[in-house]
């Protein structure tokens, strides 16, 4: 179902989530086979602003602890959870557009991030999705427009390259802060060798 976005929404809310303050933890997919086709076919690395270059990905639950606040006993769940998810694999099928301008390419199957999206918010419950911002979980891989660029250039620019076959295999904790995006843990999936 390209673009779920359109559907159910209780108020004409902006999908743009705004972050309040730097640094952000998140629980995330990512997904290096889009950085290379984006790239590739809109010319160049894109940059989230105020947030510069971050890696793609889809994210499971952002906001998150703080990175001084990720203890072994965090780590320890969270590998815990991520082992007992199967590798699984998804296309990026759609060039669609969130209200405000947010523009991303949705994988299908979707339910598949909002299944865990949901297991990991009731592991964690005291970190709702995205501060508890919006009424439903929409899986998403955000693709920030260029300057000066438009919906339909994008557009034009990456759907002959799609649906886009990616195979995932691990989640990830990014921390995004003034510096840029790192990777503070890989956490593979059980059977990720398979």
């Amino acid at each position: 179902m390209p673009c779920a976005h359109a559907v159910n929404l209780s108020d004409e809310r902006d999908y743009r989530w705004r972050v309040e303050e730097l640094p952000i933890t998140g629980i995330v997919i990512p997904v290096a086979e889009a950085d290379r086709f984006v790239q590739s076919a809109s010319g160049g690395p894109r940059r989230l602003p105020g947030f510069g270059t971050v890696p793609a990905h889809i994210t499971l639950l952002a906001p998150f602890l703080p990175e001084e606040e990720l203890d072994d006993a965090t780590w320890e769940a969270l590998g815990a959870f991520f082992d007992d998810v199967t590798p699984f694999g998804f296309e990026l099928t759609d060039v669609c557009e969130f209200p405000g301008g947010v523009t991303y390419l949705s994988p299908e199957p979707a339910g598949t991030f909002r299944r865990l999206t949901q297991e990991l918010h009731k592991l964690f419950p005291e970190f709702p999705p995205y501060g508890g911002a919006f009424d439903e979980i929409v899986p998403h891989l955000t693709v920030p427009l260029a300057e000066g660029e438009n919906m339909a250039a994008l557009t034009t620019a990456l759907t002959p390259g799609l649906p886009l076959a990616v195979h995932a295999s691990a989640a990830a904790v990014f921390v995004t802060d003034e510096d840029g995006t790192r990777v503070l843990g890989t956490l593979p999936f059980g059977n990720s060798a398979a």
